[in-house]
């Protein structure tokens, strides 16, 4: 095609090549439709595919995901001499009747009051249980709305709102419960976290973490191939084979189960976490499959600042008082 020159396209100045077609377009008097006020009707695919791009490129401009982000924890961090200990929240399912709201109460306590600490969340925020053909849809205690608004302002505290006064999300990823709502309402769930200054993964994604001299690499699903009862964590090492070899960590949610690997592959140290849930109450949607009970999150992993070095807990509780002891000891020795 034939550049024919450029054409101003909206109020900021941004312009578009025109092209003239291969060879003239000729309509076929079968595609020349009249409707029964006589308005004429032509079917013509280069034009179809034009409209069909531009609608495609308005609807693309309100997608709030991207793959992949990079966060500098040094601006994050209290004490930038010390880790930096990222609490992978995933599978809260708020709104489910099983989810222990007290334990995340707790737990969000201990980020917003814990220096040198952030979040990334990892899909199913909510339960939103419309879900089609499973008994789950019937065990909310609060519609998809206000568990979408409880959502949201749980993610203001989460990006500034909180006692530290500080920026605590660092990634979000989506997952197939709050993915419902698009599949069922074609409303976006992730439209509510759009004053939220982290990144939005579509599903799956890399975070690129600087934490002192040091940058970690960090894949993330929500759900990924290679589920095994025997092995959990061959989920998140297929997520590294396969999508992020370079990663130091990989983490997938869905699966409700709670654990984490160290190994060395290439001459370097990596981590797969399997951050459990906080939907472990009767367990009937689960026990009814066969999947047994889920176990309860709280991982968290300490990404060291000087050196390349990464320290998980299961238990959050566990990595909190650790950290803490970290600064109590630095705070002694500085005076």
């Amino acid at each position: 095609m034939k550049e024919l020159g450029k054409i101003i396209v909206n109020g900021r100045g941004e312009e578009k090549s025109v092209f003239s077609p291969d060879f003239p377009t000729v309509i076929p008097e079968e595609n020349i439709l009249f409707t029964s006020d006589k308005k004429k009707i032509e079917i013509d695919w280069r034009r179809n595919f034009d409209r069909m791009k531009e609608m495609a490129d308005s609807w693309k401009e309100l997608y709030p995901y991207q793959d992949s982000t990079k966060v500098n924890a040094n601006v994050l961090m209290e004490y930038p001499d010390l880790p930096y200990g990222v609490w992978t929240l995933s599978d809260a399912h708020i709104g489910n009747v099983d989810t222990q709201y007290d334990l995340l109460k707790k737990h969000v306590s201990l980020i917003e009051n814990t220096p040198n600490t952030g979040i990334i969340t990892l899909g199913d925020d909510i339960d939103f249980g419309i879900l089609p053909k499973l008994e789950v849809r019937f065990m909310q205690t609060m519609g998809p709305m206000g568990q979408a608004f409880t959502a949201s302002d749980l993610m203001d505290e989460f990006n500034g709102r909180n006692p530290r006064k500080k920026q605590l999300a660092i990634a979000h990823c989506i997952g197939n419960h709050t993915h419902t709502m698009m599949q069922t309402t074609g409303i976006l769930y992730e439209k509510f976290y759009e004053r939220s200054k982290a990144a939005i993964l579509p599903g799956m994604g890399q975070v690129f973490l600087k934490v002192g001299d040091q940058e970690y690499e960090i894949g993330l699903a929500h759900k990924f191939r290679g589920r095994s009862i025997l092995n959990i964590n061959l989920e998140p090492k297929r997520l590294m084979e396969y999508w992020y070899p370079n990663a130091d960590m990989a983490a997938v949610g869905d699966f409700h189960k709670a654990g984490h690997e160290t190994f060395v592959k290439g001459m370097k140290k990596r981590l797969t976490v399997r951050p459990g849930t906080y939907r472990t109450g009767t367990g009937l949607f689960e026990k009814n499959r066969g999947y047994g009970g889920g176990d309860l999150g709280g991982a968290f992993t300490l990404f060291y600042p000087d050196r390349h070095e990464m320290l998980h807990f299961d238990k959050l509780e566990e990595g909190i008082n650790y950290l803490e002891n970290l600064i109590t000891v630095k705070e002694y020795k500085t005076g």
